[in-house]
Parts: C-alpha cells; sequence; structure tokens
C-alpha cells in the first residue's frame, strides 16, 4: 500500500511551482463515503428553521470592508464546530424558502471536519498525510480547521484569487492546504487554477479579527499579480487527486456553469514548531481540542 512519502523530483516541484498534484490518494469508494457521509452531516445537523442563513462570499479585492459573513459571531465562533454557510443564490429573495434542495444550498461546511466526523478524520490525520509532512520537513504539523466544499452544479460561485496566508496567518512559518476533489474537477465545473512561483513573494494582505473582536478587517495591500490572468495554469484534475497548496501560492477559481458538482474536502496544517498562531486569526484554539498536532 502506498504511503505517499513524498520524492525528491515531488518536493522540488512543490518548491518550485507552490502546489503539486498527486494522484490517486484516495480511492473512487473512498470519495463516495465521504459524499455520502456529508448528507448524513446535513440531516443530523442542519435545521432549517432555526439554523442562521448565513451566505459565504469570497473577499473582493476592490472592497474597503470584508464580507457580510466574517462580521458574524456564527462564523467567528464556527472554529470548533459543525458549522453551515450558503451559496449567495440559495434563497428565493420573495419568499426566503431554498431555491434549490439543502445538499445543494451550502456552500461550505466547516471547520472541525477533521476532529468531529471519523470518516473526515481517518484522511486528515491519518499517517498518508502525516507522510508528507514529514517530506516537507515539517516538525509538528497541526491541524487547525477542515472544510467540505460543495461548488454545486450551476450554483457554485466564484473563489477570487487568494492567498490561504491572508486569512491564516502562522508568524512565518510554513501553511500547508491538503485539496482533495470528490468529484473529477475540470474547467467547466470550477477546478482550481494557480500562478505557478507566486509563493515567492509572501502575502501582503491579512484578514484579522477587529479590535472588538466582533468581527474581520482586511489590512494590507493585495499583492501585485493576483490580476495577471495571462499567468494562472489550471488544475484540472480527477477525484481522489491530492492538491498540495503553499500558503502563498495564488489560486482562484470560476463558477461551476456545469450540470456536475464539485464536491471536495479541504484542511490546513500549519508547522507549530516556532511558529506563531496570531491571536488576531479569525480561528482561535478553544477547550474542544480541534487544533490538532499531528505528530
Amino acid at each position: 500500500m502506498k504511503d505517499f512519502t513524498l520524492t525528491v523530483e515531488q518536493v522540488q516541484r512543490f518548491d518550485e511551482d507552490g502546489y503539486l498534484i498527486i494522484e490517486n490518494f484516495l480511492p473512487e469508494s473512498q470519495c463516495e463515503l465521504l459524499k455520502q457521509k456529508i448528507k448524513d452531516v446535513i440531516d443530523q445537523h442542519l435545521d432549517l428553521k432555526t439554523h442562521p442563513r448565513t451566505l459565504f462570499t469570497t473577499y473582493q479585492a476592490n472592497k474597503a470592508e470584508p464580507d457580510t459573513h466574517m462580521m458574524t459571531d456564527y462564523f467567528l465562533n464556527s472554529g470548533d464546530g459543525i458549522n453551515f454557510f450558503f451559496e449567495e443564490g440559495a434563497f428565493c429573495k420573495e419568499t426566503e424558502e431554498l431555491a434549490c434542495s439543502k445538499y445543494e444550498a451550502i456552500n461550505k461546511i466547516g471547520h472541525a471536519l477533521h476532529t468531529d466526523v471519523p470518516e473526515f478524520k481517518e484522511v486528515a490525520q491519518g499517517e498518508a498525510v502525516k507522510n508528507i509532512c514529514r517530506s516537507l520537513g515539517m516538525k509538528k504539523p497541526t491541524l487547525p480547521q477542515s472544510m467540505y466544499i460543495f461548488k454545486s452544479a450551476g450554483l457554485g460561485g466564484t473563489v477570487t484569487p487568494h492567498k490561504d496566508n491572508s486569512f491564516l496567518h502562522t508568524g512565518g512559518t510554513r501553511l500547508l492546504g491538503l485539496w482533495i476533489p470528490l468529484d473529477d474537477a475540470i474547467k467547466d465545473n470550477g477546478c482550481l487554477w494557480f500562478i505557478p512561483g507566486s509563493h515567492k513573494e509572501p502575502a501582503t494582505l491579512f484578514m484579522n479579527r477587529n479590535e472588538e473582536k466582533t468581527g474581520c478587517v482586511f489590512e494590507g495591500e493585495k499583492n501585485s499579480n493576483f490580476e495577471e490572468d495571462d499567468k494562472y495554469v489550471i488544475a484540472e484534475v480527477k477525484r481522489g487527486s491530492l492538491v498540495l497548496i503553499d500558503g502563498d501560492v495564488v489560486h482562484k477559481s470560476y463558477p461551476n456553469t456545469s450540470d456536475r458538482s464539485r464536491n471536495a474536502f479541504t484542511f490546513h496544517l500549519y508547522e507549530g514548531d516556532g511558529g506563531n498562531w496570531g491571536a488576531t486569526n479569525w480561528n482561535q484554539p478553544t477547550d474542544k481540542g480541534t487544533f490538532v498536532e499531528l505528530y
């Protein structure tokens, strides 16, 4: 059984490009299991009669203020539990009822699937992930958050260009994103796009909790290469692949204009050895133990 220890060539490619595609990380049967399990999570935890209708929107670089969902207690307190964020077009404006099924209406679920749901914990805290971390020289890889992204057919929206370090800052140590598509991710259903090598320019824009701890503010300026469309490279991948993402590489995705979903399970790791998980990060450790040291 493959242990997914990275080869020297893979490490060199990752260091050069800022992202790396690893095929066949999960078998198709496990992809299907995770897709079914997330429906069970929705059925068990989502009561539309009482649940806040928090919409997920991505940061727009030309906006002075953060997006609305980032100013809610629901978002700020979502780091250690199972929480639901809806697509912008999920509800009818006239009736305020769902415009589609509840499984299609959700943009993402976060941010503690890696501790609260065994099937996702097995992936995020598994030996394969630990071996990848060791290959990259990480001494104390720490897992602070995980998400299930739906990108539903015809509804999943744009994710604007960004660096993950803007949202999860670690005091200069490595931040690593792990993105696993549970459906084939291709151009028309909203696969990822990257600017290779853009991680060599550190993030200069950061989302921080405001002084009142009631929401988030963006501080700094976006990096100059966010809008250089000719530099983006498409990353079409098969379901069950793993995409490693450096915290400083620029990436984005377009809306899902197809009739097929683009579900993905994603989580982040940071180097806890010498790292500084800042007090201004939106996600803070709690007594529920969702910040997990892998080894």
